[in-house]
């Protein structure tokens, strides 16, 4: 082994966290931060690609086999190669699993600024017949292509003023799904202005669980998501938040930054961690934003991030910025193309809930006698493949995967700039969390 001439992957992001320790990950490998004394730091950064690892080991002093020992575990998550063949993820050539956006109704109870569902308040909601020919097309497509795990995210509108009609199907396709080897997973994407006991019972009862669309706290949450008739929703949010937690039932915040809000993205974060919810920071699309105002408060939200994380709470179980894939990374930004799509109340299949109504958008039909689910994935849209040069031989690709694809302007995700500058945050509170973690275990 001494022979061999160490390369470090073209991906790495090497950082300093504390006085005596750094952090390296590849950022296209997943799972592969490190922590790193400062020794080990500089023998990382003594490899040039020309040098043997006999050589490194007579310029830095340290015998053979403790540094070919090191190098081994570096290249164990390919921070380095003793060749060129550093790995990215790949497209599968099939997928094992789907994932829906289900469109549930056009109806909804909020009047949201931003909203994009151009079809909403049309029509009512996905009739029984809908239902059951979506139940019969699942169950054919995963027979036919032996799939492992189903998944539906219920939107609309707004899902749960449908719940009594889905109450009664998602039974009725567990059991189908389970009697040909297959888990179903189901999830409600709501405003959570809406909940019952009964709603509770179920999804207790059905393991389903919520994400939930959050603004800010009273003022900018009212500010953005009134009732149609008027009122502010923040305080039906927080109180039905807080009953889904007190029954353990899986919930994920999702908060739309825009101008309105941004301001106080600070205070909801301290409100969420205090909550100890899983959220997500999601930037509005199609709207300018205050470039500076958004970086300056998502620096001092994630400054507030980094104080919790010292008093034990888990960054990287409970934030998520964004599409980015800081741990598991990507080949696409979501499962949109390849293995999911969203189903429209009439049951046409689009590549996106973005594209309902819009009568350009190519879709397919889960009525058609002729084509399964993932026949009608594959021969739909493939807007991923839209990708800037810039992107493709990014450091971050795999991290950001261009962003969404509906909305890249060039081929790149309009956020592009700000995201060079908040992913090695990311990256920085995930090692931070590393550390005090191996510390309280007195492993450092």
């Amino acid at each position: 082994m001494t022979s061999l001439i160490p390369t470090k992957s073209p991906h790495l992001l090497l950082r300093p966290i504390e006085q005596d320790f750094t952090y390296v990950v590849n950022c296209a490998y997943p799972q592969s931060l490190r922590l790193l004394t400062g020794p080990q730091a500089a023998i990382l950064a003594a490899i040039d690609g020309q040098s043997t690892v006999s050589d490194l080991s007579e310029r830095l002093t340290i015998p053979p086999t403790v540094l070919a020992e090191f190098l081994s575990l570096l290249a164990q998550t390919d921070i380095i190669r003793f060749d060129d063949r550093f790995s990215k993820p790949q497209k599968p050539t099939t997928p094992q699993s789907l994932n829906f956006w289900i469109h549930t109704t056009n109806r909804c109870n909020l009047a949201c600024s931003y909203c994009y569902i151009s079809t909403l308040h049309t029509t009512e909601g996905m009739s029984d017949g809908t239902k059951q020919q979506l139940l019969e097309k699942v169950v054919e497509t995963v027979v036919k292509r032996k799939l492992t795990h189903i998944k539906f995210r219920l939107a609309g509108g707004e899902p749960l003023t449908q719940f009594k009609s889905w109450k009664v199907f998602i039974p009725q396709i567990r059991q189908r799904l389970q009697d040909v080897g297959c888990r179903f997973e189901a999830s409600f994407i709501t405003n959570l202005t809406i909940l019952t006991d009964e709603i509770i019972t179920f999804c207790k009862a059905q393991n389903i669980g919520f994400g939930i669309s959050l603004d800010g706290l009273e003022d900018d949450n009212d500010a953005s998501r009134p009732f149609k008739q008027g009122g502010g929703s923040f305080k039906h949010i927080d109180r039905n938040l807080r009953k889904l937690m007190a029954h353990q039932i899986p919930v994920m915040v999702n908060t739309v930054v825009n101008n309105q809000n941004l301001k106080g993205l600070p205070a909801l974060t301290r409100y969420l961690i205090d909550l100890d919810v899983p959220f997500r920071y999601s930037i509005v699309k199609g709207e300018a934003l205050d470039g500076d105002l958004l970086e300056t408060n998502l620096l001092e939200s994630y400054a507030i991030m980094e104080e919790a994380i010292q008093t034990g709470w888990s960054f990287t179980r409970r934030h998520q910025f964004c599409d980015l894939k800081p741990q598991e990374l990507g080949f696409q930004t979501c499962a949109s193309g390849f293995s999911g799509g969203a189903i429209y109340v009439d049951g046409t299949l689009n590549y996106c809930h973005v594209h309902f109504g819009d009568k350009t958008q190519s879709s397919h039909s889960i009525f058609d006698p002729e084509l399964d689910l993932v026949d009608m994935i594959q021969q739909g849209s493939h807007e991923e493949d839209n990708r800037s040069a810039d992107c493709k031989a990014c450091r971050y690709s795999a991290v950001c995967t261009s962003g969404c694809p509906v909305y890249r302007v060039n081929g790149k995700d309009p956020q592009c700039s700000l995201y060079h500058r908040i992913i090695p945050v990311l990256y920085d509170l995930q090692a931070k969390e590393r550390l005090k973690t191996l510390r309280d275990f007195k492993i450092l």
